[in-house]
């Protein structure tokens, strides 16, 4: 048996409640973990796929593969059926728990879901430090994957824990997808200390899930940019949570503004708002603000969590050490993966990042050792040689009260504004881009295409899915030789 948490230990708490108004306690997780390994044969380490839901089957699930020391791997159940066969026959699970289909295959049901036995000829063996495989692109499909062990998933739970000085009485809700490493993190750091995890699938933008929240108590709320999007278009400033202890935003950067009024509303409120910086291939976390400084250093990522640390790296390969530097940032952690995967074979792998990660994001830091992230190395065109950061114009975008996403490649940049109905007011939106963008950035308009959109494509767990945005048109120019 690998066990990852020590259930056991609190066999008497709640460990789950339901919108159902369902209890069940860490000592039925036990049991109900047990039950379902027992039909896991026991021989090398097994590959269990997920198709995960919000809900108590998706979890136990989980905790089964992982507490009897095989590997979880999860992804979206809404998954395209089309898409959900691809990674079938890509990583060769040993066992598929989802959804009833009534399948052959089935050697064991529960509730809603079923457990499907595969047997796969000569199918590679697992390397025995894996645990976990998360994809690194939510609801599309990829067939990549993040390696994970238990020793990542215990080390950034208790990282989390640490900071958010989580204990028992805690009640998170899990507004956020089970599959989304984000969401995962929750539920693990939460299981660490022995709270009870508000389990709900149930949208924010719902009257219930505010309904269950305040029932039971319910003592934090997470959300990507996105979510904190939909919790101001809901009125969440006029909300009455007086259980509330504290919220987190992670996956990807909020807007300054959006940052300010939620600081200056938790204070008034008397709750803790933190906003946080992480990965897949950290697990999740990898940075956090406390709170008192998100007024003094609002857009800051922060420093590392604890166990972490974080530096700069710049062109050369050498370490910055001058504030307000830009360069790559760089995170090392016990919780790094231990590399992709995009296939069944690669699960045999050992560890190929030895607690190095790349990030990938540039970033600097002031005089107090404040981490920012100014945008993506992969972020950037070089338009007539000069290097342009497209998170910086959105940003700039939206200051200016365009809903803009960028894309695009070399000496062409795209933009794609959700604004205007009436056929008038697309073109004066069009026209009032490309005049703010060639005025600002010096960029000539033949080399700058705006666009419109009826809405910005999202993946599940909220992030912007920039391919579905801009492939047709970056086709479309490579056609044309553009």
């Amino acid at each position: 048996m690998g066990f990852v948490f020590n259930l056991s230990a609190f066999e008497n708490n709640i460990a789950v409640i339901s919108e159902e108004g369902e209890r069940y306690y860490y000592g039925d997780l036990n049991y109900l973990c047990g039950r379902m390994e027992t039909f896991f044969e026991a021989k090398d380490k097994q590959l269990i796929m997920i198709q995960a839901k919000n809900n108590i089957e998706t979890l136990t699930g989980y905790l089964a593969a992982v507490q009897s020391g095989n590997a979880a791997m999860l992804v979206d159940a809404n998954l395209d059926q089309a898409l959900m066969n691809i990674l079938i026959e890509v990583y060769q699970p040993d066992y598929l728990w989802g959804p009833k289909k009534g399948e052959r295959g089935a050697v064991y049901a529960s509730r809603n879901y079923e457990l499907v036995r595969f047997d796969w000829p000569g199918e590679a063996k697992l390397n025995p430090s894996l645990c976990v495989l998360l994809s690194t692109s939510g609801s599309t499909g990829s067939p990549k994957t993040v390696r994970l062990t238990s020793d990542n998933i215990v080390a950034n739970a208790r990282s989390i824990a640490a900071y958010l000085n989580l204990d028992e009485t805690e009640r998170p809700a899990t507004n956020l997808p089970f599959h989304y490493s984000y969401g995962l993190s929750i539920i693990n750091s939460h299981l660490l200390v022995g709270a009870a995890v508000l389990l709900t699938g149930t949208p924010v933008v719902k009257k219930d899930f505010w309904d269950f929240f305040k029932r039971e108590a319910g003592t934090s709320l997470a959300g990507v940019p996105y979510t904190y999007e939909l919790y101001k278009k809901i009125g969440f400033f006029k909300m009455d949570l007086p259980s509330l202890r504290y919220m987190t935003q992670a996956g990807g950067k909020l807007d300054t503004g959006i940052i300010l009024e939620f600081a200056r509303f938790s204070r008034e409120k008397k709750f803790e708002f933190y906003v946080m910086y992480g990965a897949t291939e950290a697990t999740a976390r990898i940075s956090y603000l406390p709170p008192q400084y998100n007024i003094e250093k609002a857009g800051s990522i922060g420093r590392a969590i604890p166990q972490g640390r974080m530096r700069l790296v710049d062109e050369s390969g050498g370490t910055v050490t001058k504030p307000y530097t830009e360069g790559e940032l760089v995170y090392e952690g016990p919780n790094v993966m231990m590399g992709y995967a995009h296939s069944r074979q690669d699960l045999a792998r050992g560890d190929e990042m030895f607690g190095v990660l790349k990030t990938g994001d540039v970033s600097y830091f002031d005089e107090d050792g404040f981490f920012y992230i100014t945008g993506r190395k992969s972020r950037f065109l070089k338009i007539l040689g000069k290097r342009v950061g497209l998170s910086e114009i959105e940003e700039h975008l939206r200051s200016k009260g365009f809903d803009c996403v960028c894309g695009g490649k070399d000496d062409l940049l795209l933009i794609a504004c959700q604004q205007g109905e009436a056929d008038g007011d697309r073109r004066e939106t069009v026209e009032k881009i490309k005049t703010e963008i060639a005025t600002r950035y010096k960029i000539p308009l033949d080399l700058l295409d705006v666009f419109m959109i009826n809405d910005v494509p999202r993946n599940s767990a909220g992030k912007i899915n920039y391919q579905e945005v801009f492939s047709k048109k970056l086709k479309g120019s490579e056609e044309g030789g553009g």
